[in-house]
């Protein structure tokens, strides 16, 4: 199966095209907002390179967030408007759990993306999502025994009491990868394009009152 998936729920904007379980190509970009002038030329890049054409995909990945309100909704409608056009499958995956997903034990991993305001977005395997202040993160998170941190913003949470603690912060580990997204697809079943939705744990910018 010829897999596109992709992310760009942070500043760090990617695409990674696999065939089964072989990564064929990936590119990653840090473009801050712009992911709207950069997606569609990244894709368009690599499947020139790979000889692909759209309608050769047969399952599209995308980064559902949390993380940049404007950057997942820009990958989430791309890869939606291309599903209507080639009629592939899809699979939308936390970018927190894309971020654990290129540690060595996903399911001991806490991984985390700043949120701003002094708030990081958190995750771990089977919980939903949180936004909390860095120092409220032991107490939500409720660990022991040795754990992995990943993603940059992970350097801001203090080592749980009791916890072990290895950090992955730089490189792949820093922010949420299109092939991370891929792996954490493998073993989830495809969904309709229309229910692919943002996953956003706080309420846009915009709407928050001042």
């Amino acid at each position: 199966m010829r897999i596109c998936a992709v992310d760009t729920s942070t500043a760090l904007g990617s695409v990674a095209l696999f065939d089964d379980d072989v990564l064929v190509l990936e590119e990653a970009r840090r473009v801050s907002n712009a992911h709207g002038e950069s997606l569609l030329p990244m894709i368009d890049r690599l499947f020139a390179e790979a000889g692909w054409k759209p309608r050769d995909v047969e399952r599209w990945c995308v980064g559902l967030g949390p993380g940049s309100f404007t950057g997942v909704r820009i990958g989430v409608a791309t890869v939606k408007g291309i599903l209507l056009g080639t009629g592939a499958s899809c699979v939308g995956v936390s970018s927190l759990d894309a971020l654990a997903a290129l540690t060595p034990d996903p399911a001991r991993t806490l991984a985390a993306i700043d949120a701003i305001r002094g708030e990081v977005y958190v995750g771990l395997p089977n919980r939903e999502p949180a936004c909390l202040v860095p120092d409220a993160v032991a107490a939500w998170a409720d660990l022991s025994g040795a754990i992995t941190f990943v993603g940059e913003a992970s350097a801001k949470i203090p080592d749980p009491p009791g916890c072990t603690v290895t950090r992955l912060t730089a490189g792949d580990h820093a922010l949420p990868h299109a092939r991370g997204v891929a792996l954490a697809a493998r073993a989830r079943v495809a969904i309709a394009p229309d229910a692919l939705d943002p996953i956003y744990v706080r309420p846009p910018e915009i709407t928050v009152a001042r």
